[in-house]
């Protein structure tokens, strides 16, 4: 019985292996319970394993970008004024949901969605032409994106219960941004949002609590087009079958 209970679902919707079941088949007799419950839920061949295992998954975390004063202080150089007092918050919190299923014993697909979290940046500047700095300054922000993700996860290694899995996908993402002039607290006309795809990668541990649910630790890192974003994230998974 130990191959029924320990071979079932985990974070992957990935299952144990042949060998496995191999054993399981060897030491049961022809149509006993054994052996064909062990069919059911391991992967003899990677069809067996094609869109048979679900999950949905939910993570919260931190994430952080490369935006620095060095950054600001520099965009500010590019169109024309020099600033001080610059604040960047780019730390913030974050969260992730996926649905996925099995592809083969060792790979599944997911899709999902992922917001980074808002980011601000505020800095002065002395000049006599404030309508102007107000206008151009209004460029100078860090990432702050939301979009849906597809990947596919590969575990790489298995321990009883734990192992640990590498995922790359895509980043659909979207952002918006609101500009205000902070002395007067005045709402500034805010630019056009922006849009992309790009790629992210990330690595995770696992740990099956039970045959249905699971926790997790990911990291991953996001390439978007004006900066790196890592998300930590720490999440639990609950698995169909």
């Amino acid at each position: 019985m130990k191959y029924i209970t320990t071979g079932l679902g985990i974070a992957l919707s990935l299952v144990y292996g042949q060998a496995a079941w191999g054993q399981a088949s060897n030491t049961g007799k022809s149509g006993s319970l054994v052996p064909k419950l062990a069919s059911k839920s391991l992967c003899v061949v990677d069809d067996d394993c094609l869109f048979e295992h679900w999950y949905v998954q939910a993570n919260l975390g931190y994430a952080s970008g490369a935006s620095s004063e060095g950054y600001v202080y520099s965009e500010a150089q590019k169109i024309g004024f020099d600033v001080y007092d610059i604040d960047v918050d780019d730390s913030r919190s974050a969260f992730k949901i996926g649905l996925g299923t099995s592809l083969s014993e060792n790979l599944s697909v997911e899709f999902g969605y992922t917001d980074l979290g808002e980011v601000s940046t505020a800095f002065t500047t002395t000049t006599t032409e404030p309508e102007k700095f107000l206008d151009l300054a209004r460029a100078i922000h860090p990432s702050s994106v939301e979009g849906f993700t597809a990947s596919l996860n590969y575990q790489l290694w298995r321990h009883e219960d734990w192992f640990v899995n590498a995922r790359a996908g895509l980043y659909l993402w979207e952002s918006d941004f609101d500009s205000r002039e902070v002395f007067s607290n005045t709402q500034l006309d805010s630019l056009d949002g922006e849009d992309g795809t790009d790629f992210y990668l990330g690595l995770g541990a696992n740990y099956r609590l039970s045959q249905r649910f699971q926790v997790n630790l990911e990291w991953e890192r996001y390439f978007l087009d004006s900066e790196d974003v890592d998300l930590l994230t720490l999440g639990v998974s609950y698995h169909f079958d």
